[in-house]
């Protein structure tokens, strides 16, 4: 076969196996024929089943022209072969140079691509853009050796060959990881169905860092993450340089009481404490659990997600802004913060329902970059996802989240700050804090120092207290 395949590429077409014969055990003869040998086969017009269901005809073109040209082989053993026929003459053209990486037969992905299209597929980059990196890379489209269709055929092959084992080949893989890595943590609930609805996860360093890290956690479900539905529900903390730190992740089929009570349970149950302070938002399901999982932990609303409903929109009058901003006052035990109090007082200058009439004012907003934990997951998952594409996405995902720990923490060891004041109080703030707290804290510290000044210092084992005051504020009052 590889001897006629040569042939037919030098010569401007390819080939294909033919028919075989056997006798007592052996194959004694082999056809190898143009692959436009033969006749496309007439469909069967069946007009009852066009009535029982919309119909649509694909029109595909056929490539067989009823070509003769073949090689026939004869042997008498099954081992050694010797050609017994061999027809030259096509009945068609033949294919220009330029164009053979187009015909199938010479048309397939290595190894090496193959897994580069998986590795592209965990960053969320799909079979189309992982053949337009490769395009590029190996330096025209002929040079790739298969085309759009051949990429998102793998893929789609890959997702035949998980099927509806899916759910059974992540349980499996998380059970070996439970089995064969320290402390990791695994819990996966079924119904009466056996149909999977729900899942927690935890490996140690997500242990390490809930023992560092986990006095306040916040989570929040995300959806589209895959092709079931499932939302997925990521732990996180904030780390010492102010980051978002994974503390472990479930995936939930609904999104009732009982669901979010079984996965803090399972949170609960592989971290061994509660955390003294939860994030989330409104959701009436997430309250009630946490009342009865964490009982001992305090529950806070997102408080930017109630002013952000009254303040960045020109949609409400300003007599309906004043009374939903006391009722959040109210709720928030805010009514004697001066600095929320003067703000209000200010609110014809910044609100927009103050100035939704006035020309152009729909431009006044202001854009943040969102740096949440549901972004960051979202940004490699999609609503396609099967559930082994979903733990390989959140592994890579979660490495370039530990990555970066990793090199905030190397820039603090190995770097030094400027010390603007060139004070002891910054310098000692400089060996305290990590680079990212300390760039906050800085600026601060050189505010204080410049505007304010020393009144009263007072020993108070083991601290040493100074009173400042600000004069730029207060003048020599």
């Amino acid at each position: 076969m590889f001897f006629y395949q040569t042939y037919a590429k030098k010569a401007g077409f390819s080939a294909r196996k033919g028919g075989e014969h056997h006798s007592g055990g052996i194959i004694k003869t082999k056809y190898f024929v143009c692959s436009k040998e033969g006749h496309k086969p007439l469909a069967f017009d069946d007009p009852y089943s066009k009535l029982s269901k919309s119909y649509k005809s694909r029109n595909r073109p056929t490539i067989r022209t009823g070509c003769k040209a073949q090689i026939k082989l004869c042997s008498t053993d099954g081992v050694l072969y010797k050609v017994d026929k061999f027809v030259q003459a096509h009945n068609h053209s033949f294919v220009c140079p330029k164009d053979m990486h187009l015909l199938p037969a010479y048309r397939h992905l290595s190894e090496t691509q193959e897994e580069m299209i998986w590795d592209l597929g965990t960053l969320n980059l799909g079979p189309v853009k992982a053949f337009n990196i490769m395009r590029q890379r190996y330096g025209g489209f002929e040079n790739v050796g298969a085309t759009k269709d051949d990429f998102k055929n793998f893929r789609a092959r890959i997702h035949s060959y998980i099927g509806e084992y899916d759910a059974d080949m992540v349980i499996n893989r998380l059970t070996d990881k439970k089995q064969f890595m320290v402390d990791y943590s695994f819990v996966h609930s079924v119904d009466e169905n056996k149909q999977l609805i729900g899942l927690f996860w935890a490996d140690g360093l997500c242990k390490r860092n809930y023992a560092e890290f986990g006095d306040v956690i916040s989570f929040d479900a995300t959806f589209k993450t895959n092709k079931y539905k499932m939302v997925f529900v990521p732990f996180t903390g904030i780390d010492n340089h102010c980051r978002n730190v994974t503390l472990g992740a479930g995936l939930l089929a609904s999104e009732s009481i009982e669901s979010y009570k079984w996965l803090l349970q399972s949170f609960l149950d592989s971290f061994g404490k509660q955390p003294k302070v939860v994030v989330t938002d409104q959701d009436p399901a997430m309250k009630q659990a946490i009342e009865v999982v964490f009982d001992k932990s305090r529950h806070k609303l997102y408080f930017k997600r109630h002013m952000c409903d009254i303040v960045w929109t020109d949609s409400i009058a300003p007599e309906t802004f004043e009374r939903e901003w006391k009722l959040i006052m109210i709720e928030f035990v805010l009514t004697e913060n001066k600095w929320v109090d003067d703000m209000f007082g200010m609110r014809s200058l910044w609100i927009p329902a103050f100035y939704h009439h006035e020309p152009m004012s729909r431009l006044m907003r202001t854009t943040s970059r969102s740096e949440s934990e549901n972004h960051f997951f979202c940004q490699v998952a999609n609503s396609q996802l099967t559930l082994v594409e979903v733990f390989n996405h959140f592994d890579g995902a979660m490495d370039v989240q530990r990555f970066n720990h990793w090199k905030n923490d190397h820039i603090s060891r190995n770097t030094t700050p400027d010390n603007w004041s060139e004070t002891t109080l910054e310098e000692d703030a400089m060996k305290i804090y990590t680079r990212s707290i300390f760039a906050d804290q800085q600026a601060e510290l050189y505010g204080t120092l410049s505007e304010s000044l020393p009144m009263e210092t007072k020993i108070e084992e083991p601290f040493l207290k100074i009173s400042m005051k600000d004069f730029k504020a207060h003048g020599d009052g």
